[in-house]
């Protein structure tokens, strides 16, 4: 198979809200992650037409992953047609029909959430953060990726939703483990959204439109001029672009207050444009060169008082330059390289004389001074810029099709330059300017024994990470020129064996890390002093499975069944206090324990009938005392969902009215059980996030081969009362209908 190189977009927004970093903190009313308040542009990576960052191939490797139901997807390229042997990979990827996903209003979050041992907790509507949760790790432990190349920004959080999903070729989800070939460091797992590549010569588009005056439209064109047919040379030239708009105005209540509220000051808009040219078979196999910009643009909501002005706001632009090659230098060799520089700005602007202590309009407090409205006396006028430049690579040499050395890694320089324009009257709140290096290598070995009956992957992966801040002068919290380095490895080891021909067997192991932020350590000259001292977390993985797949049976067309247990031992885990009155350092503590199950089952009934079900359940506690705040050992860590389980089932008939029409109705549930949302220290403390229980349904219809097609879903139908998190429910009942054109 042809390397595909990897892209980083500007896709997808990190959006969040309430306080300036998602930490671990104490809090009588939260103890959750609580995300920056601002909503920073993803790094632009333009589209030289987004293609994944490794084969197929390399994407299912002896590890413990789910590739989502379903996806199957034919590449146009000739060098992409080989199939993928599913049955054959330690992994057992599943692979989604693209059509399964790009006909549908779904979004990234709730089509990954219905995947076992995945929690994704939202917060708002559309823009809002989104809070990965695998196998009880979650934040910064969870990265995210677009075509292999990290997107998430450091206080691990993101809207993923705004990545339109006509866009998706298919969704890696990497439980407890980060492949080798992944340069980004993370213990909880990986989330790769991998983007689709457009046939030639042709464009497609979508328009959708929802519940509270939510619309998303969506285009993609391409044209090929072949240059010289003899030699297989062509050129691509196409445009990638995206626009999303929401009011988020739903009702909401929270433990707070006796009533609902409308959230009234939650709009929200992002928009994106891509164009891209491509040389395909011009002194190498294809050189990509691409280009982006894109906007976010979003109204700031509290879940607690009235809020009627605050506004964040930002852009990025960003290019690209990519290079890929087969039998380099010698047979067998492979290789990607890809160039990208991006820069983005984003702003913050709370600077009302008006403080609202309630929702009322008549209820507030006025001052001579600016006041701001998120939090009282804490008025913001904050600026922040950033650059990125990364150099991704990837290289594979196959000795055979049986055994097979991969070597990654990616080269990353961050800046940052924060502002705060307020800082003339008082003390600067910004943070920290600074920079950082970041190299990540990993090198991995697939081997393929009797047959690929057994399969092993072994990797190990090295990283160093360089830190600097500058002292502005404008803060309470002083530097002294500090320049931090981490250094450290990882390994890991994969083994799958192939006992009879339907059934199979699984084991992993991996020694991960995740370092510690530049925030973390230099903290943000105020409320967080520095910690120079800080340890990155550390984690050991250990997965076993099993897994069985029948076909053509008596009474059912096929059945799959997947076992999978897992057991996770983390420590140094990073802790920030919000409570004390002084500034305080990030510091290592409380490492965790978990170990849990997964149970998956799928059945094709017939040609026209198929059911999935899928169960979770895990015990996350600390393994230690955290004498200081009063955490002891073997408590249940908090905000981490303990039991949940999803189902659906599916109708669809082709052919039903007209020759190559396609019809689907589905229904879907989830349930998840209640939860703590802080440390249960007391008996007599009802710390609980309730359970919950919500179901969509929805409809398809394709004519013309999938040319052209509709849909509409009906989501949490029975309008259950729905918590992801202490203090905010979700939406209830809510609609959206989707148009989708192929020329």
């Amino acid at each position: 198979m042809k390397k595909k190189i990897a892209f980083s977009f500007a896709l997808c927004s990190a959006c969040a809200i309430a306080q300036t970093d998602e930490v671990t903190s104490y809090d009588d009313a939260f103890f959750d992650e609580p995300a920056t308040v601002s909503e920073e542009p993803a790094p632009t990576a333009p589209n030289s037409e987004r293609v994944s960052e490794t084969s197929l191939r390399n994407s299912a490797k002896s590890s413990d992953i789910t590739v989502l139901d379903g996806l199957s997807v034919e590449d146009e390229s000739e060098m992409e047609t080989a199939p993928v042997d599913t049955k054959t990979k330690a992994e057992s990827v599943k692979i989604l029909d693209t059509k399964e996903l790009q006909g549908s209003s779904a979004t990234i979050a709730e089509a990954t959430n219905r995947s076992s041992g995945v929690k994704i907790r939202q917060s708002g509507g559309l823009g809002g953060e989104s809070k990965i949760n695998i196998r009880g790790m979650e934040g910064k432990n969870v990265k995210v990726l677009v075509d292999g190349v990290p997107i998430d920004n450091e206080n691990g959080s993101l809207s993923i939703n705004d990545i339109p999903i006509d866009k998706i070729d298919r969704i890696e989800v990497y439980k407890s483990y980060v492949p080798e070939r992944f340069a980004t460091d993370g213990m909880g797992g990986i989330i790769n959204v991998v983007t689709h590549r457009l046939p030639n010569s042709s464009i497609s588009g979508s328009y959708s439109f929802g519940s509270f005056n939510t619309h998303k439209a969506s285009l993609d064109a391409k044209y090929v001029w072949v240059s010289d047919s003899t030699k297989n040379r062509s050129v691509e030239i196409g445009l990638s672009a995206y626009y999303n708009y929401s009011d988020n105005d739903y009702e909401f209540t929270t433990p707070y207050m006796d009533t609902t509220v409308t959230r009234d000051h939650d709009r929200y808009y992002s928009y994106n444009i891509s164009p891209f040219v491509n040389f395909n078979n011009f002194w190498f196999d294809r050189i990509l060169l691409g280009a982006g910009f894109g906007s976010v643009d979003k109204e700031i909501q509290s879940n607690f008082h009235r809020i009627e002005d605050a506004v964040m706001e930002g852009w990025s632009y960003g290019f690209t330059f990519g290079l890929e090659k087969k039998d380099l230098f010698v047979k067998g060799l492979s290789g990607s390289v890809l160039f990208e520089f991006s820069h983005n700005f984003e702003n913050i602007t709370d600077t009302t004389h008006i403080y609202y202590t309630g929702w009322s309009r008549e209820s507030y407090r006025r001052s001579k001074a600016l006041a701001g409205e998120i939090k009282q006396g804490g008025a913001t006028l904050y600026e922040r810029y950033n650059n990125s430049f990364l150099i991704p690579w990837n290289f594979d040499y196959a000795f055979n099709k049986k055994h097979i050395l991969s070597w990654s890694g990616i080269y990353r320089y961050d800046s940052q330059e924060p502002k705060d324009k307020l800082a003339v009257t008082k003390l600067s709140v910004s943070g920290f300017p600074g920079h950082s290096h970041g190299f990540i290598t990993g090198l991995s070995l697939e081997n393929n024994f009797l047959d690929s009956r057994l399969q092993n992957v072994v990797g190990i992966k090295g990283f160093i990470y360089k830190l600097a801040a500058d002292d502005d002068g404008a803060k309470l919290q002083r530097l002294g020129g500090e320049n931090i380095d981490f250094e450290n490895f990882g390994y890991s080891e994969n083994i799958r064996f192939k006992v009879i021909e339907p059934f199979a067997i699984k084991g992993s192991y991996q020694h991960s890390l995740r370092f510690p932020t530049h925030e973390e350590v230099f903290g943000d000259g105020l409320y967080r002093a520095s910690s120079p001292n800080l340890n990155p977390e550390i984690s050991d993985n250990f997965t076993a499975g099993a897994e069985l797949e029948l076909n053509n049976m008596p009474l059912l067309l096929r059945l799959h069944l997947e076992f999978n247990w897992f057991y996770l031992l983390m420590d140094d885990r990073i802790y920030w206090s919000s409570l004390a009155a002084v500034p305080q350092p990030y510091y290592n503590s409380v490492g965790t324990k978990t170990h849990g199950f997964e149970i998956e089952a799928s059945v094709d009934v017939n040609e026209y009938l198929a059911i999935s079900y899928n169960v979770t359940n895990q015990d996350v506690r600390s393994r230690e005392k955290d004498l200081v705040y009063g955490i002891d050992k073997d408590l249940i860590v908090p905000n981490i969902p303990l039991f949940y389980m999803n189902f659906g089932a599916e109708f669809h008939i082709g052919d039903l009215l007209f020759k190559d029409d396609f019809f689907k109705l589905y229904w879907t549930g989830c349930y998840t059980d209640e939860y703590y949302y802080n440390w249960n220290v007391s008996r007599r403390q009802k710390r609980i996030i309730p359970s919950s229980f919500f179901q969509d349904i929805g409809v398809e219809y394709s004519v013309l081969a999938n040319k052209l097609s509709w849909s509409f879903e009906v989501r949490n139908f029975t309008d259950a009362l729905v918590y992801d998190k202490y203090g905010e429910s979700k939406a209830g009942r809510s609609f959206a209908s989707k148009i989708k054109f192929n020329l």
